[in-house]
């Protein structure tokens, strides 16, 4: 079931909305083309789509022998329903042109296939395939494939695919993605099944096929597999009917197809592994050098391209990785999710989107990584699809009145001019409350004042808003940041760094938060001008690291130093345990008083002895 694709040359892309829409967007103007909604779109809405393009001779309008007739391509797509009808939109004038339908059965279309040279096939719900006659739009030919099974799989057919073939036979061959991928061999309303793939697909199967001289290649996956695998369905001689058991279409009552067993099985030439399920795939084959090149281009449900350069030689029972992936991120690191993709001659058509838009652009694959993210810069919403007026401000903060766009038109139009707006809804804009402002208005001042002084180079301004050591800040400030401002800004904190230790403290709060908020960016930019910086900051806080532990030697001894010499300038100034004071002159004249008396004392009793000694003597004569 294919609900998006792209055309022929792939100038234009479409695809079916939840909705029931067909959006046609052109791929060199990024503008939708056309938008039809059909009548019946709540009851019956397109199921599938198929792009058909027919040429038409035209004449040029010179006289005489000097006309020349020009081919022109005129696009169609054929816009499967659930009613069972097939409606032909004409890409050029915007309408339904035809309408194909079968009285017979109501049962909706699953899957639609065109090819050049066989036409238009379909296949419904009830595994009906039918061949239509767009000249005369009523069915040619209708198959039955249905194959009875005991299986526990759905036995619905989800996708087919025309296999193109050399032969001279009326006979055609198809792809069908049931429970199994088959190849059937239509001729004169007879389904036989000539091939059997020997594969289990899931019920949303993904056929691509690919033809390089007498050599057809399909690639199969599935919307609930991680796997693309690569068979070999060319056509030979033996699976061709022989010329005279063709059938004429006579008037008699069609043979069902009876199941029988598959003639040949085998296994398939390769297998490429994916990160998720594929939306879309494309393959291309070219001859170099006497060998098969195949790209293979792959669009997953994660958002991401995976891209395959492999030259066929031989089988591979290993699953072969992508060469490279591509993914298309934002200015600020936000991943803007691939939707499609198309190969062409020499590069890359993708599709990505930027809400709410669709944006394409062709990129070459990098074969030298394994992932190339392309950074693109976001747009601004230009429109407001609200009945209010809205107030769009710029990088000069200046307040401008757009006029309502009123509702939604199916050709998108520029915004209108400018409306008078009554005072009040303006007074109303500057009634602001200093005290309800929240972080959000302070850190986009501060990215503003930032910018402004990375751009002009003023080192007053850029040193305002860097001294703030406050984490928070610096993350709000850096996640607002442009990715042209993220080199100046690290040539700035490269250049802070070499000063004092105050500085070199916000650098590395503001260099963590630039690296938490622009890994992307810094990863994607390596050898340019940012690395230069990145590098010159990591020698420089590796420089002042491998001196750290000599400091804090330094910082220990000079410490050790400082609390000794106050030690010993504390001990000189403190009080003596014991003092010893010299007597005084009172004290002196009490010694010398007490002093006195004892001579005196000692003089009157040397005295009296003096005296009694003679009487003594007297008595001692007698």
């Amino acid at each position: 079931m294919a609900e998006a694709a792209f055309s022929e040359d792939g100038k234009y892309y479409s695809a079916i909305t939840q909705d029931g829409r067909l959006k046609i967007w052109d791929t060199e103007t990024n503008l939708i083309k056309n938008e039809y909604t059909p009548d019946l779109h709540l009851s019956s809405p397109p199921s599938c789509l198929q792009w058909i393009s027919a040429s038409q001779s035209t004449v040029s309008p010179q006289k005489g022998s000097r006309r020349k007739s020009i081919s022109e391509e005129t696009y169609y797509i054929a816009l499967g329903t659930n009613t069972g009808k097939i409606l032909i939109y004409s890409v050029a004038q915007n309408k339904i042109e035809t309408v194909l339908s079968n009285e017979t059965t109501q049962s909706g279309i699953n899957t639609l296939d065109w090819h050049r040279k066989y036409g238009l096939y379909s296949c419904n719900k009830e595994n009906q395939i039918y061949e239509w006659d767009l000249n005369s739009s009523s069915v040619r030919y209708k198959y039955n494939v249905n194959v009875d099974s005991k299986s526990k799989h759905g036995n619905n057919v989800s996708a087919i695919k025309i296999v193109p073939h050399m032969h001279h036979t009326q006979a055609r061959y198809i792809v069908a993605a049931s429970y199994q991928v088959r190849v059937w061999r239509l001729h004169y309303g007879e389904a036989t099944v000539v091939k059997n793939l020997g594969h289990n697909a899931a019920p949303t199967a993904l056929l691509s096929i690919a033809v390089l001289n007498d050599v057809c290649w399909l690639i199969e996956g599935s919307q609930n597999e991680r796997l693309l695998s690569f068979w070999d369905v060319t056509v030979s001689e033996d699976l061709v009917p022989q010329q005279n058991g063709d059938e004429a279409p006579y008037k008699k009552q069609r043979r069902k197809s009876i199941s029988k067993s598959p003639v040949t099985s085998n296994t398939p030439t390769y297998n490429f592994v994916l990160e998720d399920a594929p939306k879309i795939i494309d393959v291309d084959l070219k001859e170099d050098e006497g060998a098969m090149r195949l790209r293979l281009a792959a669009a997953t449900r994660s958002g991401v391209v995976h891209y395959y350069g492999h030259m066929l030689n031989g089988s591979s029972t290993k699953p072969i990785k992508p060469s490279v992936t591509i993914q298309i991120t934002s200015d600020d690191a936000r991943p803007l999710p691939l939707q499609c993709c198309r190969l062409t001659a020499t590069d890359l058509l993708i599709g990505y989107t930027d809400p709410p838009v669709l944006l394409f652009e062709r990129v070459t694959p990098v074969l030298t990584s394994k992932t190339q993210i392309i950074i693109r810069e976001t747009k601004k919403k230009q429109k407001q699809t609200d009945n209010v007026n809205k107030t769009r401000s710029d990088e000069s903060k200046v307040v401008t009145y757009v006029e309502p766009m009123g509702g939604v038109v199916r050709k998108r139009a520029t915004p209108g001019d400018k409306v008078e707006v009554p005072m009040e809804a303006r007074l109303a804009n500057l009634a602001l409350d200093v005290k309800s402002r929240g972080k959000s208005a302070v850190s986009q001042n501060l990215t503003k004042l930032l910018m402004q002084g990375l751009h002009s180079k003023d080192k007053n301004i850029i040193l305002t808003v860097l001294q703030n050591d406050d984490p928070a800040v610096a993350k709000r400030t850096v996640s607002n940041l442009p990715a042209d401002y993220v080199p100046l800004l690290l040539e700035q904190l490269a250049d802070m760094a070499t000063r004092k230790t105050s500085q070199c403290s916000a650098v590395s709060t503001w260099l963590s938060a630039v690296v938490r908020n622009h890994s992307a960016l810094l990863l994607a930019t390596m050898g340019t001008r940012a690395s230069d910086h990145l590098t010159h900051l990591l020698a420089m806080f590796t420089h002042r690291r491998s001196h750290l532990c000599q400091l804090l030697n330094l910082k220990g001894r000079l410490h050790l130093t400082i609390s000794q010499r106050s030690t010993d300038t504390l001990q000189a100034e403190q009080d003596p345990v014991l003092a010893y004071k010299d007597t005084s002159s009172d004290e002196e004249m009490e010694a010398e008083a007490y002093a006195s008396e004892s001579e005196a004392s000692w003089g009157d009793d040397k005295f009296d002895s003096e005296q009694e000694v003679p009487g003594e003597d007297e008595s001692e004569g007698d």
